[in-house]
């Protein structure tokens, strides 16, 4: 039976280069909520995050109620568990997603940008700041990432937006709070320093022109560029006085682009290894898969008292099927054989999906699943 399966990267079973370590490392916090969810819904010890919930959340959400109706009514039993499930995800996800972004650009910096300080409290980066401009005057710090590169004395500032199309006019005009401090020094520099403003999501870029002139309605009085002269920031790098430049990049092509161009490196092999780390952390499958089947599987064990881990564990069982860990292409191999075998066992009508197709891609990815919580067990 030849089934086209979706590609699947999952970096909790990915080994190799050092590229994959890298990424592993920048996205070790969602990778661990991950591998949290995985041991969850294998261990099925939903019953713990429930009985975590605090006493408001008991009555504020319902929580007491529900669990009163629970004896004669699935759904009341299943709301408890549902709500401690989601309020765990999304608590948990909201603590990790902030640092991913700045671990990535330390990184790049770091690995590849010849910067010899790239530090990660924001009280070193400050106190590199007041270095560089010879003055205590500095007291606020609103960056992302820095990278100091000694050798060619130069030095980028990073801030990171998710988007621009959220907040108004102070929102707007905040991205350039720190820049508008530095220039209010009235001192120049000891290094070159570039003010990059990365805009992660570009689909809103018609916020471009509102963004641009928030920006420099909060620095015209710092800076003697015309409003013409100065949204040429959103295409070049613009220099606003000696030794101080702003540059505003959308999305991740761009910013990889302005991230190898202060490098100023021609090995082209930097450009490729900086666009296939910020690739890769838009395409992974670990946290998605394992959040929407344990949401599928908790509401399939509360409500219908069906549990395709334990139907996936006693067919792999009764099959005797083994991982092997050998490589990453070996094990999807070794899964996309096994599920062919699997689909044609299963005898009961568990599977959230309807399609064949769906289902044997939901069975592949148990397996995945199965094969990630073995592997961190």
């Amino acid at each position: 039976m030849k089934i086209d399966f979706q590609d699947r990267i999952f970096l909790l079973l990915s080994e190799g280069n050092d590229e994959i370590k890298l990424i592993k490392d920048i996205l070790k916090s969602p990778l661990g909520l991950a591998s949290d969810i995985i041991k969850y819904l294998f261990e099925e010890r939903f019953d713990k995050l429930k009985d975590e919930l605090d006493e408001i959340k008991q009555f504020a959400a319902g929580i007491k109620r529900a669990d009163n109706l629970s004896q004669g009514y699935p759904l009341a039993s299943y709301y408890s568990y549902m709500f401690a499930f989601h309020q765990f995800f999304h608590s948990s996800y909201r603590a990790r997603q902030g640092k991913v972004l700045e671990k990535m650009l330390q990184n790049i910096l770091r690995e590849y940008g010849k910067c010899d300080r790239v530090p990660n409290k924001n009280q070193d980066m400050l106190s590199i700041l007041k270095d560089t401009f010879d003055t205590d005057e500095i007291q606020t710090l609103d960056v992302d990432a820095m990278g100091v590169d000694s050798l060619h004395e130069k030095i980028i500032l990073i801030q990171l937006r998710s988007r621009d199309d959220t907040g108004g006019t102070t929102a707007k005009g905040s991205l350039v709070d720190m820049l508008r401090e530095l220039l209010r020094t009235k001192r120049t520099p000891k290094s070159d320093i570039l003010c990059l403003v990365c805009i992660w999501d570009p689909r809103d870029s018609q916020q471009k022109n509102s963004t641009v002139k928030k920006m420099f309605s909060s620095l015209k009085g710092l800076i003697e560029l015309d409003e013409s002269t100065f949204s040429d920031i959103t295409s070049n790098i613009i220099r606003l006085k000696d030794r101080i430049s702003l540059r505003v990049v959308y999305g991740t092509d761009e910013i990889a682009k302005a991230l190898y161009e202060w490098i100023a490196d021609e090995n082209k092999d930097v450009l490729r290894s900086i666009f296939t780390i910020v690739r890769t952390i838009e395409n992974w499958d670990d946290l998605w898969v394992s959040y929407a089947v344990a949401s599928l599987e908790l509401e399939s064990l509360y409500l219908s008292n069906k549990s395709n881990i334990r139907i996936l564990n006693e067919k792999c069982e009764n099959i005797e099927f083994e991982f092997k860990y050998n490589s990453y292409n070996e094990l999807t191999r070794l899964i996309d054989s096994v599920v062919p075998i699997l689909l044609c066992k299963w005898n009961k009508n568990s599977i959230p999906l309807c399609l064949p197709s769906d289902q044997a891609n939901y069975i592949r990815d148990l397996l995945f699943l199965k094969a990630c919580y073995e592997r961190i067990r």
